[in-house]
């Protein structure tokens, strides 16, 4: 088996193990078997190295020439990264349909890796690029000159076809660019640039999540310095368009459920908190609350955090801990003197339930914030909607609204429950839907009309036959022909889990 060891430079900044290309091993390791499971898991992981190294050289490339020492530690990791993936083609990483595909493998995100996704991608649309393949001969005076080349010309005023001839004419033959089959349409500059802002400012709250669990579980004390930037960007991306914000949390990955669901918890709330007349200030100060609600799960070990299978008594003992261990945590922390009372009461009553039917459970009279109630509310729509470790499939939305409203007075505050249907919608955000056309269409944002509360924006996403569009339009469903009737309505929801089908794609 030592044939199947291979490193990778220090360069490619990994010390992961890995495997040999997918084809050299197609013989020997069986599809579904839980070696060809580990195989396929390290293929993507180097396909999303690839990704990132290629986005960081080309940003280099825009402030270096291309003899650059600054150009060698991304070079480096690309031609160790394709050396690697590589046996007897070529690597070829394509853009479609705003994804990007190892091969035929779909290459996913990580909530870190959003922006670094994004950037390439924007680079890919304006040159109208589909694919680029790279040989297994690949140099780095080859990358050097083709980085150098493709941030030096203009996407509108040389073509595709031209810049393959320059680049053989310069003697990179390594490199082979593919025109992309049809050309997506371009969004608005103020669409575009809301989107940057919002993948960008969850990222920051993401991390600023992790840091803190990182700090406690350490003993270290954490920098809040972060978590309020962030926080404020996400407010201010909240007052200037709070459908795209929302649209980021329908980004589900059990595999980083904890700080995930931070951040989404966090955006859920000043969603619903703003709906109730927050200041922008109050927005702040709930939104650090809520990004730090489930800081006690940091006392709990991750055998029990992250088990896979049915918690025990005694793990549910420790689970239903983590609200009290919470506000330990937050007062032994030396990075705050006056604690402030909503970080004490997300931490402590978000399970607390509205009738007081949850936990922790009160011997003493109690009457539970607003802070409290609105954290009740976010906590509980996305912890149901997404994939956990135990639980590997996410409720659809629209299923979870219905449950929440089924204890409207009891779990939630009734009021507050009807505002935040309104934040999400009727038919809720990154709900899958199919159309009296047959078409299919995801749910974007809930209709800006009140009283089209049932006919939101969504996007078109496959023809009447099921053929997905490379770029389906937009569609506001309230929208009439000439003599007043709709031309599009929803027939019903779809169970975009039953097909595993994954609409967080078009928010990202």
């Amino acid at each position: 088996m030592s044939e199947m060891k291979l490193a990778v430079e220090s360069s490619a900044t990994t010390d992961q193990p890995f495997l040999t290309h997918e084809k050299s091993l197609s013989a020997k390791v069986a599809r579904g078997s839980e070696a060809r499971d580990i195989l396929d898991q390290q293929i993507l992981w180097l396909g999303a190295q690839c990704v990132s190294q290629l986005y960081s050289l080309l940003r280099t490339a825009r402030i270096h020439d291309r003899g650059n020492a600054a150009l060698s530690q991304p070079v480096n990791a690309i031609v160790s990264i394709v050396k690697t993936l590589a046996h007897d083609g070529p690597v070829t990483l394509r853009f479609q349909n705003d994804f990007f595909f190892l091969g035929d493998m779909h290459l996913k995100m990580t909530i870190q890796q959003i922006s670094v996704f994004t950037g390439l991608m924007d680079i890919f649309a304006a040159w109208k690029l589909g694919a680029i393949s790279l040989s297994p001969a690949i140099e780095a005076t080859d990358l050097r000159e083709f980085a150098y080349m493709l941030v030096t010309l203009d996407p509108n005023a040389v073509t595709l076809s031209d810049f393959s001839l320059q680049l053989r004419e310069r003697g990179v033959q390594t490199i082979e660019l593919d025109q992309a089959k049809s050309i997506d349409v371009k969004r608005t500059d103020r669409h575009s640039a809301t989107r940057s802002l919002a993948k960008n400012g969850y990222a920051q709250a993401a991390g600023a999540a992790q840091a803190l669990s990182n700090s406690l579980r350490e003993g270290r004390a954490p920098n809040f310095k972060q978590a309020k930037r962030a926080i404020e960007n996400l407010v201010d991306l909240m007052k200037y368009d709070e459908s795209i914000l929302l649209g980021l949390t329908t980004l589900r990955c059990h595999d980083e459920y904890t700080h995930n669901h931070s951040v989404n918890v966090c955006v859920l709330s000043l969603a619903l908190a703003n709906r109730a007349g927050y200041s922008k200030v109050e927005l702040a100060d709930l939104g650090l609350a809520a990004l730090f609600h489930d800081s006690g799960k940091s006392s709990i070990p991750l055998e029990v955090l992250n088990k896979p299978t049915e918690l025990t008594e005694n793990d549910w003992q420790m689970m239903r801990s983590h609200p009290t261990e919470g506000v330990l945590n937050l007062v032994r922390l030396r990075g705050i003197t006056n604690l402030p009372g909503r970080m004490a009461a997300a931490s402590f009553e978000h399970h607390m339930n509205f009738d007081f039917s949850g936990y922790p459970k009160l011997t003493v009279p109690w009457s539970q914030s607003l802070t409290g109630r609105i954290l009740t509310i976010a906590d509980c729509y996305d912890a149901m909607t997404s994939a956990r470790v135990y639980r590997r499939e996410p409720i659809p939305p629209e299923k979870v609204l219905k449950i929440m409203s089924g204890k409207s007075g009891q779990s939630f505050d009734g009021t507050l429950l009807k505002l935040f249907i309104n934040c999400v919608g009727i038919v809720p955000i990154g709900s899958l839907v199919l159309l009296n056309t047959s078409e299919l269409a995801v749910v974007l944002k809930p209709n800006p009309n009140k009283t089209a509360a049932q006919q939101p924006i969504v996007k078109v996403i496959t023809d009447a036959q099921g053929n997905p569009f490379e770029e389906g339009p937009e569609l506001d469903l309230a929208e009439t022909d000439a003599s007043g009737q709709a031309t599009r309505w929803i027939v019903r929801l779809v169970d975009n889990t039953e097909y595993r089908f994954d609409t967080s794609r078009y928010f990202i």
